[in-house]
C-alpha cells in the first residue's frame, strides 16, 4: 500500500484546490518526495493536512485554537472559505487495509458552522472506523507516520505513558489496543449497568418479599374462606333445618293442644248451659250455694289472669336467655393473647418457695383468671344464663299469688262440697253438675298449662330461628338465602367441633386481615419486573465474562506480538544510534504498574481533597475500579536511556538539542526498520542537524525507503539530493499557497522542470 495523492481545498493557506501526486513504488524501493520552500510559505500546512485527515483532534498539534482555524480565513485579495476539505488517496491493491477496494480515499470535511464529516470512498463513516482501518494498515496520525515540525524530539520529552501509545503503533498492536480499549470501556459500562440493575433489585426485593407475603396470605385467605364457607354452610344448615324440624313438631303439638282446649271449652259451655237450666227450673234455689258458685268463679277468673301473667313472664325470661345466647360473641383475639400471656408469665414466676402466702394468692388469682377466660371462650347454654332479677322476682310473686288462689279455690270447693252433703234432696243433680264443671275446668287448666309450655317452647325456637337468621346474614351474606332455601344432605358432624373450627378459621382470617385484591396485580407486575431485572443481571454477567475473555485473548496477542517486536526495535535502535553518533549505547525499558506504585508518594490526592463529596458515587466508582484492576494494562509506559560516546549520562534531559534530534531519528529509524509504515511524513526533522549528521540521516532515509514511502519537508541540500520528486511551495500576493513540482529525473535527463 502506498500514498497516491493528496487533495486540499480551503485548508489553511491552501484556499484553492491543490493536488500533490506521488510516484508509485518501484521493484526495489519507494520514491522519496521532498517539499521545499521558504519559511511561511505553507510547507508545514501539508503535514497538518495529512495529520488532520487521519483524524487528529488536538488543535494544539494542528497549531490552532479553534476548529475553524483550519479553514482558510481569507486575505486582501480573496474571501474566506466556507469549508476545509482534505482527501488522502491510497493504493490498496496489496490488501493492507482490510477493505474490498483497490483504491481507498479518506476525506475529512469541516464547515464553518461546526458540522464535520468523514468519508471513505465518498461514503460517510465514523472517526472510529477510520482510526481502526488505519491502525490495521499500520498508519496513525500520532504515530511515527506523521512527524510534525518541532516534534522530532517529542517522543523524548513526552511522558512514559505517551511513549507507550507511540510504541503501540510501532509494535503493530494498535488495532488490538483499540479493540482492547473498547472492550474495557464496554466492560466498565457493563459493570456500571450491573451496579445500577443490582441497586434496583435491592430496592425491589424488600417490596417483592412484602407483596409475596401478602399475596401468599391472600391465597391462604381464599383457601381459608372456601373452607370456612363450606363449614358455615354445614353448621348453619344443620342448625337451621334442625330448628325448622323442631318448630314443625312444636307447632303441630301446639295446634293439637289448642284444638283440644277449644273442644273442652265447648263441652264446658254446654255443661254450664245445662247447669243454668237446672238452676232456673228449681224454684227453691238456694241463694247461698249461688253465692258460693259466683265467688268460686270469680276466683277462677283471677287464677286465669294470674296464669296468663305467669305465662308471659316465663316466656319473657326464656326469650331473654335465648337472646343472651344469640348475642354472645367470642372474646377478641388480642384479649385472649393478653390473658394467656398474663397466665403464662404468672406460671413462669412460680419458682420460689420463700413466700408461700403470695404464691397461694397468685395461684388463686391465676385460677380465677383462667376460669373466667374459659367461660368467656365457651358459648353459654340458655339454662346457664341468668335472667333479669326483676322478671324472676315477678314470676316468684305470681307463683305465690297463684298458690294463695289455689288455697282459696280449695276452700270454696270444700264449702261447696259441704253444702252439697248437707242438702241431699232434689238438688243432687245440680251439685253433681257443679262437680263435673269443676273437673272440666281443672282438665282445661291442665291442657292450658301444656299449651303454655308448648307456646313458650315455640317462642324460644322462633327467637332462636330469628337470631340464627341474623347470625347467618351477618356471616354468610347472600349465601344464607341458599342455605335456608334448600335442605342439604345431612352429614355426621359435631356441631360443637364444627363451631370451634369455624371460630378458628375466623380468627385466622382476622389475623390475615383485609388485603386489597390489587396486591396480586402489583405483586405480578413487581415479580415480572424483578425477573426481568434478574435476567438482565445474568445477561450482564454473561457479557462481562465474555468481554473479560476477549480482553484476556487480546492481552495475550498484544503481549506475544509486543514482546517480539519490542526486542527487535531495541536492537535496531542501538544499531542506528551507533550509526548516527559513531558509538555509544541506548536502550528502551518497559515500565510496569508495580514500578509506578513503588514511586508514588503518599501526598494529598484529588480523591482525598474531595473525600467529603459524592460519597455514594465515589463508592460506586471505587467498586467498579477495583473490579477492573485485573484488566489494567500491566505496561504503563516506556522509558528511554541514551548515552552518547564519551559520556556517562543516561537521562534524556541532559542531552543537547542536536543529540536529542539524533536520538529521536535513531528511534524512528529503528521503528520503521522493524515495522515500516506504508508512508511517512517528516516535517523538518533534520533542522537541528549539522551537515555531517544530515548526510548520515539522508543515507538512513535512502536505506529505509526500500520499505516505506517518505514525504520530507526540508531545507537541507543533502536531504533534497535523496529525493525523487521536489514540490516547491510558494506564497502568492493573495496569501494563498501554491505548488511547483520538479521531477529530478527530468532535470537530470532534459534539464527542465514542470509546474
Amino acid at each position: 500500500m502506498h500514498l497516491t495523492k493528496i487533495e486540499l481545498q480551503g485548508f489553511k493557506t491552501f484556499a484553492k484546490k491543490t493536488t500533490l501526486s506521488f510516484l508509485a513504488p518501484t521493484a526495489d524501493r519507494c520514491p522519496i518526495t521532498a517539499v521545499v520552500g521558504p519559511n511561511g510559505s505553507g510547507k508545514s500546512n501539508l503535514a497538518d493536512a495529512i495529520r488532520w485527515v487521519l483524524g487528529e483532534q488536538s488543535l494544539k498539534l494542528l497549531r490552532g485554537k479553534q476548529s475553524e482555524d483550519v479553514i482558510f480565513s481569507g486575505s486582501e485579495g480573496k474571501g474566506r472559505s466556507g469549508f476545509a476539505e482534505v482527501s488522502l488517496s491510497l493504493n490498496n491493491e496489496d490488501g493492507s487495509m482490510p477493505i474490498d477496494y483497490g483504491s481507498v480515499t479518506i476525506t475529512r470535511r469541516l464547515f464553518r458552522d461546526g458540522t464535520s464529516e468523514y468519508l471513505l470512498n465518498d461514503a460517510k463513516v465514523r472517526l472510529t472506523d477510520i482510526q481502526l482501518l488505519l491502525a490495521q494498515a499500520n498508519v496513525g496520525q500520532r504515530s511515527y507516520s506523521v512527524v510534525g515540525q518541532g516534534m522530532i524530539d517529542h517522543i523524548l520529552v513526552s511522558t512514559p505513558e505517551e511513549r507507550k501509545a507511540f510504541f503501540d503503533d510501532a509494535t503493530g498492536v494498535k488495532p488490538f489496543q483499540i479493540k482492547r480499549h473498547d472492550a474495557v470501556l464496554k466492560l466498565k459500562r457493563t459493570h456500571e449497568n450491573l451496579a445500577d440493575v443490582e441497586m434496583l433489585l435491592r430496592e425491589i426485593e424488600p417490596r417483592l418479599r412484602s407483596l409475596k407475603r401478602q399475596a401468599s396470605r391472600l391465597e391462604q385467605r381464599d383457601e381459608i374462606e372456601t373452607k370456612l364457607h363450606t363449614l358455615e354452610g354445614q353448621y348453619y344448615g344443620t342448625q337451621w333445618w334442625s330448628l325448622a324440624d323442631q318448630l314443625d313438631v312444636i307447632k303441630k303439638q301446639f295446634e293439637e293442644a289448642d284444638a283440644q282446649i277449644k273442644q273442652e271449652r265447648l263441652e264446658l259451655t254446654a255443661q254450664e248451659k245445662t247447669a243454668d237450666t237446672i238452676e232456673n227450673v228449681d224454684e227453691k234455689k238456694d241463694t247461698g250455694l249461688m253465692k258460693l258458685q259466683e265467688a268460686y268463679r270469680a276466683v277462677q277468673r283471677k287464677q286465669n289472669t294470674l296464669r296468663q301473667d305467669q305465662f308471659q313472664t316465663e316466656k319473657e325470661i326464656e326469650l331473654t336467655r335465648v337472646r343472651a345466647q344469640s348475642n354472645w360473641a367470642p372474646l377478641p383475639l388480642l384479649k385472649i393473647v393478653e390473658e394467656v400471656g398474663f397466665i403464662t408469665d404468672g406460671i413462669k414466676g412460680l419458682r420460689s418457695l420463700k413466700d408461700l402466702t403470695e404464691i397461694y394468692k397468685m395461684i388463686d388469682d391465676l385460677l380465677s383468671r383462667s376460669t373466667t377466660l374459659r367461660k368467656k371462650l365457651e358459648r353459654p347454654n340458655p339454662e346457664d344464663i341468668k335472667p333479669d332479677p326483676a322478671l324472676v322476682q315477678k314470676l316468684a310473686d305470681l307463683k305465690g299469688q297463684e298458690a294463695g288462689i289455689k288455697q282459696e279455690l280449695a276452700e270454696f270447693e270444700a264449702q261447696i262440697d259441704a253444702y252439697a252433703t248437707k242438702e241431699k234432696t232434689e238438688r243432687t243433680e245440680l251439685i253433681e253438675m257443679q262437680k263435673a264443671l269443676r273437673e272440666k275446668q281443672r282438665q282445661i287448666h291442665l291442657f292450658e298449662n301444656r299449651r303454655n309450655e308448648l307456646q313458650i317452647n315455640l317462642a324460644r325456637f322462633e327467637e332462636r330461628q330469628q337470631a340464627l337468621i341474623r347470625e347467618m346474614n351477618e356471616f354468610m351474606k347472600d349465601r344464607a338465602v341458599a342455605v335456608r332455601a334448600e335442605r342439604a344432605e345431612q352429614t355426621e358432624m359435631s356441631l360443637d367441633d364444627t363451631y370451634t373450627e369455624v371460630q378458628r378459621l375466623r380468627y385466622k382470617l382476622e389475623l390475615i386481615g383485609g388485603i386489597d385484591p390489587e396486591i396480586i396485580k402489583e405483586y405480578e407486575e413487581t415479580r415480572v419486573r424483578h425477573e426481568f431485572l434478574d435476567g438482565q443481571v445474568e445477561d450482564l454477567k454473561k457479557a462481562i465474562r465474555h468481554t473479560e475473555k476477549v480482553i484476556v485473548e487480546l492481552d495475550e496477542q498484544i503481549e506475544k506480538q509486543s514482546k517480539d517486536v519490542f526486542g527487535k526495535i531495541n536492537k535496531e535502535f542501538e544499531h542506528y544510534f551507533k550509526i548516527l553518533f559513531g558509538g555509544g549505547s541506548c536502550r528502551l525499558i518497559k515500565l510496569t504498574r508495580e514500578d509506578e506504585e513503588e514511586s508514588m508518594n503518599d501526598g494529598v490526592t484529588p480523591d482525598r481533597v474531595f473525600a467529603d463529596t459524592g460519597e455514594e458515587a465515589r463508592d460506586k466508582e471505587a467498586e467498579i475500579a477495583k473490579k477492573l484492576e485485573k484488566h489494567q494494562d500491566p505496561i504503563i509506559g516506556i522509558d528511554i536511556q541514551a548515552t552518547p560516546p564519551g559520556k556517562k549520562l543516561k537521562a534524556l534531559n541532559l542531552l543537547s538539542g542536536g543529540e536529542r534530534a539524533l536520538t529521536s531519528i535513531a528511534l524512528i529509524s529503528a521503528i520503521m526498520a522493524v515495522n515500516p509504515s506504508p508512508f511517512v511524513l517528516l516535517d523538518e526533522v533534520d533542522a537541528a542537524l549539522d551537515e555531517s549528521n544530515t548526510v548520515r540521516f539522508a543515507s538512513i532515509l535512502q536505506d529505509l525507503s526500500k520499505s516505506s514511502q517518505f514525504i520530507v519537508v526540508t531545507h537541507n541540500r543533502a536531504t533534497m539530493e535523496q529525493a525523487d520528486v521536489l514540490y516547491g511551495v510558494t506564497m502568492t500576493d493573495e496569501g494563498i499557497s501554491s505548488l511547483l513540482s520538479i521531477h529530478l529525473e527530468d532535470i537530470a535527463g532534459e534539464g527542465t522542470a514542470r509546474r
